[in-house]
Order: structure tokens, then C-alpha cells, then sequence
């Protein structure tokens, strides 16, 4: 019996000993933390956020749109009478002046018919004559007199006709340009109304695009267009076109920029966008990995006050660049947070830090030597 007492008393002060080590450890724990002092509590630091200085700027603000660059003019040429094709005076690809012969087709027995009809109207002409002779004397009725003028008047028609007929075995170009497209070669048949070329005027170009409905009412025609190709090649003009209908589809509005193209330089059909100045605004450069979204869904910028707090900024989009897009909707002198923004929000206090500038591997050497 008194064994088991004193067996029982031992595990209760090795029970009491393993409790108060517990408690010694933990206690010596929170003494050595480098934050704490004596008698105070352990403290959670504030979240470390890179920052960066940014000013407002003044910035364009234009709409922007993707079109493409198109010819002036362009016409598809068809016969205008039937024939085989005699001569191909120009070739694909050809700058021609307006009036220059394109296609040529074969008279055929066009001449004989020619011929024949000038000698009607000849035949004619006298038998009006006489009969008008005869009918001033009384010997020809004014009915004959008066069929003897309409077979004049069908002879002249009938002429005119294979004139006109004639002139159209030649196709020429209504205008100065390029020869684009031939859908004959010598010895086709063409029948009336048949494309036969199709001829381009790239002197000027038209830069075409599709502005959203919301942008459509700050245009006016003259307003300069800029207009950037995928090659880099930059040019300018004005907007000469401005639809009032909007696409069925779209709902967007069609425009229209003259672009000049003296030496030929541009190329029609590529694709280009077209840049419009509507006004000026004052706006933030930033890089696309600085947005986020706030509890609303907003997009927008975190930043850090001179509280060293966070606050949130919904943002307006100016334009973008490859390289960054302006923004709108910050104050003009403002500390953006661009890392660490996902972690932080509205309101934490937060302790900001400059990047660290990356050190250039030629400057390090040179400080070295």
C-alpha cells in the first residue's frame, strides 16, 4: 500500500515537472524573438511591397481602330460586244494613263457591215431627195415622202450602231492605274458583258476601319487620321468618310481616311490601324502586370498613400503600346505597387520598397578594375 502511494506521488511530480519545462521553453522562446520586448507580446510585421514613383503625363487620347489600306478606285472592265480576243497591248501588273488601249478584239466582218451601211444611208438620203423633189411638184404623195425619212432615219441609227460597235472592239482605261487581274488571253471569246481586267487606281489610298458606336459621335470629316502598318511604315491623312448607317452586324460605323501615295510606296489590302486624336488627357504608363481587380471586380491599380497604407484606384484605359498602356483615373503624383499587389488590401498597412535596379554586368567589371 504505502509503495503504491509513493509510486503514484513520483508520477505526479514528473507530470508537474514536464508541464513547467513546457511552459520554461515556450516563455524563453517569446523572450529571444528580436521584435518583442520584456513583458510585451510577439507583433505581425507589415507585408513588404515593391513600389514605384509615377507622375501623370499628358497623353493623346484618339480612338484606335484595325483596318486595312484599299485603292482609290478599282473597276472590273467587261466586253461591251462579242469577239475573239486580236491584241494584248498591256501586260499584268502595267501602270497605264487613262484612254490606253487594254484589250483589243478582232473586227471580223465589222468593216463589210460598215461599208454596206454607209452605202444604204447613201441610197437613202437620195430617195428622199427625189422624193421631196417629186412632192413639191405635186407628183408624190406626203405619205411616201414620210417613209422615204424613217428608212433615212433607220440607215443613220443602223451606222451609228456598228460605229459604236466598232469603238467597243477596243477597251480602254476610264482612268489612269494598274493592270490587277486579266481573265482573257489572245484567242478567247468574249461575249457581252464578260470581265475581261480589272485595273486599280493607287495613286491615293483609302485606310478603312469600323469605329464602335460609343466613338462614333466624337469624328468629324478632316479630322487627321493616323494610320501604322505591321511593318512599322507610318503615314497620314484625313478622314473623308464617315458612315451614318451602323453595321447590321457590328453596330459599328464605317470610316474612310484619304492617304496620299505619290511614289507608289503603299500597298493596298495590307492591314493598318488607324489612329484619330479626340482629345488630351492626363495619364499613368504602366506595365499591364500592375492591374488587378478589386472585391467588386473592378480593374484598377493598388498603390501606397504617404500613410504607407493601400488604396485602390479603378482605372479608364487611354491607349496601349507594346510595351505598356496609359491609364486614366490616378492621382497626378502617385506610389504604384508593382509586386505584391495580389497579397495586400485596401487599407493594410503595408512597408513599401524600391526595386532593386539590376546591376549591368559591364558597369560591375568596371567598378571592379
Amino acid at each position: 500500500m504505502k509503495r503504491s502511494v509513493i509510486l503514484a506521488i513520483g508520477l505526479a511530480i514528473a507530470v508537474a515537472l514536464w508541464m513547467l519545462s513546457g511552459t520554461l521553453v515556450d516563455a524563453s522562446r517569446t523572450e529571444k524573438q528580436p521584435d518583442a520586448g520584456i513583458g510585451s507580446t510577439a507583433v505581425a510585421q507589415p507585408m513588404r511591397v515593391q513600389v514605384t514613383h509615377s507622375e501623370a503625363s499628358v497623353v493623346d487620347r484618339s480612338i484606335r481602330v484595325l483596318g486595312q489600306l484599299e485603292p482609290r478606285r478599282r473597276v472590273i472592265l467587261r466586253a461591251e460586244t462579242e469577239g475573239k480576243v486580236a491584241r494584248l497591248p498591256v501586260a499584268r501588273g502595267a501602270r497605264v494613263e487613262t484612254g490606253a488601249v487594254l484589250v483589243e478584239l478582232a473586227e471580223d466582218d465589222r468593216p463589210a457591215q460598215l461599208a454596206r451601211a454607209e452605202a444604204e444611208l447613201a441610197a437613202r438620203e437620195l430617195e428622199l431627195a427625189a422624193s421631196e423633189k417629186l412632192g413639191s411638184q405635186g407628183m408624190q404623195a406626203r405619205t411616201q415622202i414620210k417613209q422615204t425619212q424613217a428608212a433615212l432615219a433607220s440607215a443613220k441609227a443602223e451606222l451609228a450602231r456598228l460605229r459604236v460597235d466598232i469603238d467597243r472592239l477596243q477597251i480602254r482605261a476610264p482612268f489612269a492605274g494598274v493592270v490587277e487581274t486579266r481573265d482573257v488571253e489572245l484567242g478567247s471569246l468574249v461575249q457581252r458583258g464578260d470581265e475581261v481586267l480589272e485595273l486599280v487606281d493607287n495613286s491615293r489610298l483609302k485606310a478603312v476601319g469600323q469605329v464602335p458606336q460609343q466613338s462614333a459621335g466624337e469624328l468629324e470629316l478632316g479630322q487627321r487620321v493616323r494610320v501604322a502598318l505591321l511593318d512599322g511604315t507610318e503615314t497620314s491623312g484625313r478622314l473623308s468618310y464617315l458612315s451614318q448607317v451602323a453595321d447590321a452586324q457590328t453596330r459599328s460605323f464605317k470610316i474612310e481616311a484619304e492617304i496620299p501615295n505619290p511614289e507608289l510606296a503603299l500597298a493596298s489590302g495590307v492591314s493598318a490601324e488607324l489612329s484619330i486624336k479626340v482629345g488630351e488627357e492626363r495619364g499613368h504608363f504602366v506595365s499591364p502586370a500592375v492591374l488587378t481587380l478589386d472585391d467588386d471586380g473592378r480593374i484598377g491599380v493598388r498603390t501606397v498613400d504617404d500613410n504607407d497604407q493601400v488604396q485602390f484606384y479603378p482605372i479608364n484605359l487611354i491607349h496601349a503600346q507594346m510595351d505598356g498602356v496609359w491609364v486614366s483615373g490616378l492621382p497626378l503624383q502617385v506610389r504604384i505597387i508593382t509586386q505584391g499587389q495580389g497579397f495586400v488590401s485596401e487599407g493594410e498597412q503595408v512597408k513599401p520598397v524600391k526595386p532593386v535596379k539590376p546591376v549591368n554586368e559591364t558597369e560591375t567589371n568596371r567598378e571592379r578594375s
